[in-house]
């Protein structure tokens, strides 16, 4: 399957298309690495989907902490306790590291790892546990808890598993010298910040987690991603 997707996006390079994939991006960095360089080389457009970063909570969240709204930002925590059925897992290559390069880290919290980078900066250091198989017949992990130190010098924990029944709201945490940012399930559910002014945070009630279920998450992030990315494309403004 791997090899095939690859040799598709080849010829998209080929024909001068543009490529917007899946994550995640690859699943050894070699391939990445000749991914970028050949659309480089093409001079075309490679996108992978992170359609978190188009949440309502994640836009306010990036500009709210470059505006130092929360402080310096001292801890930052996501949390990842999915259920997936053993049917899920009965699909060929579900959780094979050599079809989709691991477990719930590259396929489920691979968004949320994703946005602890996008909001807070890159990490440093990194320890890790983790359980192969905790629960389902899979060769990769199922569970993995961690322990994160930022460039910034803040520290994070990073949580995730499909193996936590039924299932609960994805979650991440944002502590700074000022205040409290929660995201669940997409949503900024949480803005504790002391003395706070400038624009509303979009608070709303927490909804659409695919906790449990895949088909439940919500596809507007996704249009926002592929509306960002036409514009890059395009290069012009008029078209965004």
């Amino acid at each position: 399957m791997t090899s095939r997707r690859w040799v598709f996006r080849e010829l998209c390079v080929a024909a001068g298309k543009h490529v917007l994939v899946q994550k995640p991006m690859a699943v050894d960095f070699a391939t990445a690495d000749r991914m970028i360089a050949i659309a480089a080389n093409a001079g075309i457009q490679l996108g992978v989907v992170s359609q978190h970063r188009f949440d309502d909570a994640t836009l306010f969240l990036k500009r709210a902490i470059a505006e130092g709204r929360l402080g310096r930002i001292f801890q930052a925590d996501a949390y990842v306790k999915w259920f997936r059925s053993a049917e899920y897992y009965s699909r060929p290559g579900k959780g094979s590291w050599a079809v989709e390069g691991g477990g719930a880290l590259i396929n489920q919290a691979i968004h949320q790892v994703d946005l602890l980078l996008h909001l807070i900066g890159s990490v440093t250091r990194v320890y890790g546990e983790w359980q192969l198989g905790s629960l389902h017949a899979i060769e990769s992990e199922d569970l993995l808890s961690s322990t994160l130190r930022y460039a910034s010098g803040a520290t994070g924990i990073l949580q995730c598993s499909t193996a936590m029944w039924p299932g609960y709201p994805e979650r991440i945490e944002i502590h700074g010298t000022k205040g409290t940012a929660i995201v669940t399930a997409d949503k900024l559910t949480t803005w504790d910040v002391a003395g706070d002014s400038g624009e509303d945070p979009p608070i709303s009630a927490q909804n659409g987690s695919g906790a449990s279920d895949p088909m439940a998450i919500s596809t507007i992030s996704f249009e926002r991603q592929f509306l960002d990315f036409r514009c890059s494309v395009s290069g012009s403004e008029s078209s965004c």
